[in-house]
């Protein structure tokens, strides 16, 4: 495959399997700050790993910052979380290509966190995390909305008019005080509630895709009989 991205998986299994170190490592969002978390995990072997990875593919115009790795492990996590969701409500998740930190053509040098493809369909997602000691979560949410915006975009302009694009932001919390060892069990309902979300957004427009397949027009055209 041709696409330059830093990562791309093809579906569910292969997600799972690459990213199998965050259930051997019991990784965690953890609530404190950026840099903190840098100095606690940049010498574990998959952060080395990324991080080279990232700078050998000369992803990006500017250099990487190390407090984005910990964000793409945080980011997995979750997409681990919304394969399951999906699965639950019947989406054949082996189907759908997950495209990891995608450089935007034409895009001046700015990289979507995650494309997630599905026959015609491409859902540019976006995540921003929010701690809870900061005061401006809805700035943080418009921020990350209009980037996939903006990035949905620069894709819609590209593609072929018959391929849909769609956008979606997702704001996650902190789940876990690793200085007081403590489970922050109302972060991790919140991020659960709007995985859930997301998987309905993912759900509907999938079928909606579906619901153009050749099989499913015909289906359409004999229940009208």
């Amino acid at each position: 495959m041709s696409i330059n991205a830093m990562y791309i998986f093809n579906g569910i299994n292969q997600l799972n399997s690459f990213t199998q170190f965050i259930e051997n490592d019991g990784w965690k969002i953890e609530k404190q700050l950026l840099k903190e978390r840098v100095a606690q995990y940049n010498q574990k072997d998959y952060f080395i790993m990324m991080k080279s990875k990232f700078n050998n593919q000369k992803l990006s115009f500017w250099e990487l910052k190390n407090e984005e790795v910990i964000t793409w492990i945080d980011t997995m996590l979750l997409m681990r979380r919304l394969m399951v969701e999906l699965f639950k409500k019947g989406v054949d998740a082996d189907k759908i290509l997950i495209i990891m930190e995608y450089p935007l053509i034409y895009g001046n040098h700015m990289r979507s966190d995650y494309l997630l493809v599905y026959d015609r369909l491409i859902i540019v997602l976006e995540f921003g995390m929010f701690n809870q000691d900061e005061k401006r979560s809805e700035e943080r949410y418009t921020k990350k909305l209009q980037e996939s915006i903006n990035y949905r975009q620069i894709i819609g302009n590209l593609v072929c008019g018959h391929v849909s694009v769609v956008n979606y932001a997702m704001i996650y919390l902190p789940e876990f005080d690793r200085i007081n060892k403590k489970v922050i069990e109302s972060n991790i309902e919140h991020n659960s509630k709007e995985l859930f979300l997301l998987s309905n957004f993912i759900n509907h427009n999938v079928k909606l895709q579906e619901s153009f397949s050749a099989i499913n027009q015909l289906n359409i055209i004999d229940s009208s009989k």
